[in-house]
């Protein structure tokens, strides 16, 4: 087995990229029996400690070893929020891999219930109003624990006023990290 951790597999796939300017072709018995089924991912990218890029999917498409491959390079080259990264940067370069669970619509009963499920479970949101969207990872509430500053961010994310999530025609979905794959 060549590659034991989803993130040893993503940095082998962000550097494979680097040379080859394509997608590593890596067979299932090279990779750790836990990154076979299928499942989906998140990919951040870090400089320094610094957010480069974080891509990734919600949905279940393949299995998981090949979405962190993908995943891995769109992050680190295709995330429009940030300049590529750079051959010069690989060294001082770090990768998050995060292992979602399957979203849950959550009905929200009021916005003072949904505010205090967020306050005590601090779940990854995907949020939807009309056409927009926009998600957290579950880390964001390391930035931004307060629930209220936390779904107006997540509001400009998806290009929405800040104030849409207090609307009755938003959606939400409630994910967490799969902790099978942490």
């Amino acid at each position: 087995m060549k590659f034991k951790t989803k993130e040893d597999l993503a940095r082998f796939a962000i550097d494979y990229y680097f040379v080859h300017q394509r997608l590593p072709k890596v067979a299932a018995d090279e990779v750790a029996k836990d990154l076979y089924p299928k499942a989906a991912c998140f990919v951040s990218v870090y400089i320094d400690g610094n957010l480069r890029g974080c891509i990734g999917d919600y949905e279940v498409f393949e299995p998981l070893y090949l979405n962190i491959i993908k995943n891995s390079i769109r992050a680190a080259f295709s995330d429009f929020r940030f300049p590529q990264i750079e051959k010069k940067e690989l060294s001082r370069l770090q990768v998050e891999v995060s292992v979602l669970t399957v979203p849950v619509e959550y009905k929200q009963k009021n916005t003072d219930h949904f505010l205090k499920f967020l306050e005590q479970r601090k779940p990854g949101v995907i949020l939807e109003k009309e056409s927009q969207r926009a998600l957290y990872l579950p880390q964001v509430w390391e930035k931004l624990p307060k629930p209220a500053d936390f779904l107006s961010q997540l509001c400009l994310k998806a290009s929405l006023p800040s104030s849409s999530w207090k609307g009755k025609e938003v959606k939400y979905w409630i994910f967490y990290l799969d902790s099978l794959h942490s």
